[in-house]
């Protein structure tokens, strides 16, 4: 019986609060023309305007218009980057030390955001990440804007196999580290009154990436030019 290992850590406030109004800056200029809400509320915008709610588990206007901040020219000098390269390479740093793997690594250039709205789920199926061509060696990292708990947290797999899970509850700045390419996990029907608003994204040695395939989700080559940076690239990016 192999038994899924979770590291759990809380990150610095001011990243937490740089990550959270990002995300609130990019909905209030495209969906939104309130001042002030909460993340944890923002299904309450689904009752006034259906054209909110999702055609797949990354296409809602919530998402489309987080990603497109990524696209601006300014982005790699942006706050949020700033604190996501701290944050990404402070967590090469600690896998370095679980796996004693001291080479490059490489990090998803921009994480994957979660809309997991009260009656609703975020991913449509629990799921391995090799399920749609990542490499297995891949470790996933998830981080918590809102509060994650019970039925509105990602449920992890804890033996591999037995598809035997359990919430991953967190705190808000809470994030975990664990492996997502050989253990499955998802989603249950949010039963809470909150939105719970995450962002995940995977690191991996830089030389797994030699014969990598491209994603079945997004159509993106697993590779270091395209969904990975290498750490090294990272550090210099915005400087």
């Amino acid at each position: 019986m192999t038994q899924q290992k979770i590291l759990i850590f809380k990150s610095s406030d001011i990243s937490k609060e740089s990550f959270c109004n990002h995300i609130k800056n990019a909905i209030f200029h495209c969906v939104s023309k309130e001042n002030e809400y909460a993340l944890d509320h923002l299904h309450k915008k689904l009752i006034d305007n259906k054209k909110l709610m999702h055609d797949s588990d990354q296409a809602t206007l919530f998402h489309k218009a987080v990603y497109s901040t990524f696209d601006l020219p300014n982005f790699y000098s942006s706050e949020f980057w700033l604190y996501y390269k701290k944050l990404s390479l402070e967590i090469v740093d600690k896998l370095k030390n679980q796996t004693d793997y001291y080479g490059e690594w490489s990090i998803q250039r921009y994480p994957t955001f979660r809309f997991h709205f009260p009656n609703n789920i975020s991913v449509f199926e629990f799921h391995r990440d090799s399920d749609y061509e990542h490499p297995l060696g891949e470790i996933n990292c998830f981080y918590a804007i809102t509060e994650c708990k019970n039925s509105s947290a990602l449920h992890v797999e804890k033996n591999l196999g037995f598809e035997d899970y359990v919430p991953l509850n967190l705190k808000s700045g809470e994030y975990a580290i664990f492996n997502t390419s050989i253990y499955k996990h998802g989603d249950l029907i949010n039963k809470t009154n909150k939105t719970r608003v995450s962002m995940d994204f995977r690191f991996i040695p830089d030389i797994y990436l030699k014969n990598t395939k491209v994603s079945k989700t997004n159509s993106i080559k697993l590779n270091s030019d395209e969904y990975f940076i290498r750490e090294g690239e990272m550090k210099n990016l915005g400087n």
